[in-house]
């Protein structure tokens, strides 16, 4: 059939491809784009065909993004859970919830400096010891990628993998951060400072809301999560943009030298 035709040339280029000298190949990246001139376009899905067996070639394409994203989760998890991998990281540090980060100056320019300071460091600590819990579960959800899933994800947005994986696997990691985050923030001291510092604040700036109903176990597993993806999405970025970050051969094959 024409159809089948088709997929069959395609492939049949992209082995072709695979065969010339390293200086003239593209990486996978630029050829599943067509951003190759001459490269043929990748087919579209054809609902009523169902797409014929891919080769190695592709084979290699998935074990290189798995390799990337397995790099990518240890580097970003390492950064997230050592000590003030949270705190001295503006890009991660988890902030006074709610009305209290608005008002945190004020709660400064009132005497309750170090109150504010030892909140929102117990925050972080309880964060840098939850991180690593996400670890397993991230190379889990690589693991088990699909061919359509890497085709996707490389063809994507800068963050692609990244969104991909908090979506497989954001709710499991979230649950393995809560138990270890209320036990880190008992150990650290979170809600003790959290209470004299509410405390304190009703007594001295009665118009900032005490925040009575926070569930802050949430609150500190939700930005634990957030931080954690956060570093992932920079760690991608970097080995799709940056070839220092390939620091393997099927890295570079894949994503270009």
């Amino acid at each position: 059939m024409k159809i089948q035709s088709r997929y069959g040339i395609a492939i049949l280029c992209l082995i072709f491809a695979a065969s010339l000298p390293a200086v003239v190949q593209a990486s996978w990246t630029d050829r599943l784009k067509g951003a190759v001139p001459g490269a043929p376009a990748t087919p579209k899905p054809i609902e009523e065909e169902s797409a014929p067996t891919l080769g190695a070639e592709h084979e290699q394409l998935v074990a290189g993004l798995k390799e990337a994203l397995e790099t990518a989760s240890r580097r970003a998890i390492e950064v997230a859970g050592k000590e003030g991998g949270f705190k001295d990281n503006p890009n991660i540090r988890i902030p006074m919830p709610g009305p209290l980060a608005t008002g945190s100056g004020m709660l400064r320019g009132v005497g309750l400096g170090r109150q504010v300071d030892e909140f929102e460091n117990s925050m972080n600590r309880a964060a840098e010891k939850a991180a690593p819990e996400a670890q397993e579960i991230i190379i889990e959800a690589v693991r088990d990628m699909s061919i359509e899933d890497a085709r996707g994800i490389l063809v994507g947005p800068e963050d692609g993998a990244t969104r991909f994986l908090r979506r497989r696997a954001g709710d499991r990691i979230a649950e393995s951060f809560r138990p270890i985050v209320a036990d880190s923030m008992e150990e650290t001291g979170v809600t003790k400072a959290f209470t004299g510092l509410t405390d304190q604040v009703g007594t001295r700036l009665p118009g900032i809301s005490t925040l009575d109903d926070l569930d802050l176990n949430e609150y500190v597993t939700g930005k634990t999560l957030d931080g954690v993806f956060t570093l992932l999405a920079e760690e991608e970025k970097k080995i799709r943009q940056d070839p220092v970050a390939r620091t393997t051969d099927l890295l570079r094959q894949v994503f270009g030298n």
